[in-house]
């Protein structure tokens, strides 16, 4: 049985906003690990930390963006979809940098309680997430081939047959679809409306449309943009779309029960794959499918899995306690609160 490999001799190195922007240079990275989303963080009251490389025999194999986010009277840091890795990604790296980093913010903030960063390999000071919600899997359109024929081709069979139909039946229902980036506050209203009946029907809360103006509004028009689907000038489906460099993400979305009936959906997802396509971009990310670990997003992955031949693994969300005492009690009061409110019925 061949022994563990010993962990890599790291360290990590503070960075600002243009030496991380140059260690990244052309390679992939979400838009959650790049100077722009500073300023939506900062719109909802939620500063930087720090950013950092991560060094293995003076090379920058890794970088990570952290941001403060509060938790009753203490804190935790939130690295979305970070470390971005520029070399080998090894399960002793990975340990490697969450040891450096625990250390770094036991040094700087005694009221951070953990880490949330995102790991390839389980391991015993990863966690699963104390509250929210990870993914591990997603489905990627490919908009590389350019047009939508050559788009749809790269598809599996029913999803061909389904953007297909979809794109008829919302045509011949009236619908329109187009980008409304730059609309105003007060016509924003109604668009959010659609989230909060797409929240009632699927069981879940969503955030104050504060939170998706300002993503729309401190990102700008380069970063999120914003498509609608209307029909008879009423909103029924719409996506916040994220762009970094050559790739975007369908980061929020919302459908009308009564779009259901004119698949709009289905219709708004295959125009925007069409336009992001026709712009040169690279791929669309349906940001989240079901797995092993996330059975719960099994429907919204049934549903993905038509765009795409096959899943795209990515990394998931782990916490990773700075402080273990501190940590284990947050999560034993959380679980209790849970508790009440089931037996309240709340």
């Amino acid at each position: 049985m061949a022994l563990e490999p010993s962990p890599d001799r790291g360290r990590i190195v503070a960075l600002d906003a243009d030496q991380m922007r140059m260690a990244i240079g052309g390679k992939p990275a979400c838009l959650e690990q790049t100077e722009p989303w500073e300023a939506f963080e900062r719109s909802q009251g939620r500063t930087l930390f720090g950013r950092y490389a991560y060094e293995v025999d003076s090379k920058t194999v890794a970088v990570i963006a952290l941001y403060r986010y509060g938790l009753a009277k203490w804190s935790f840091l939130w690295a979305k979809h970070g470390p971005v890795w520029l070399g080998e990604q090894t399960p002793a790296r990975e340990a490697e940098l969450r040891r450096l980093l625990v250390q770094e913010v036991r040094r700087r903030d005694k009221r951070v309680a953990f880490i949330r960063m995102h790991a390839r390999f389980q391991a015993r000071d990863t966690l699963p997430l104390m509250s929210s919600i990870t993914y591990d899997r997603t489905y990627v359109i490919d908009l590389r081939p350019g047009t939508p024929e050559a788009v749809r081709a790269a598809m599996p069979k029913d999803g061909r047959r389904g953007v297909r139909r979809a794109e008829r039946v919302a045509r011949e229902a009236g619908c329109t679809v187009a980008e409304e980036t730059g609309l105003s506050r007060e016509e924003f209203e109604s668009v959010y409306q659609v989230l909060v009946a797409t929240a009632e029907r699927d069981g879940f809360r969503p955030h104050p449309i504060g939170v998706y103006w300002d993503m729309l509004t401190s990102l700008g028009p380069k970063h999120a943009r914003l498509f609608v689907l209307r029909r008879d000038g009423v909103p029924h489906c719409w996506d916040l779309v994220t762009v970094t460099g050559k790739d975007a993400a369908t980061y929020y979305g919302a459908s009308s029960d009564a779009s259901r009936s004119f698949r709009g959906a289905e219709a708004l997802d295959w125009a925007v794959a069409c336009q992001l396509a026709a712009e040169g971009l690279r791929s669309l990310d349906l940001m989240g499918a079901e797995s092993t670990r996330v059975p719960e997003l099994y429907g919204v992955g049934r549903y993905k899995r038509r765009f795409a031949q096959h899943p795209t693994e990515v990394d998931g969300a782990w916490d990773v306690p700075v402080r273990p005492l501190l940590y284990r009690s947050l999560v034993g009061a959380r679980r209790t609160r849970h508790a009440i409110r089931r037996r309240i019925g709340r």
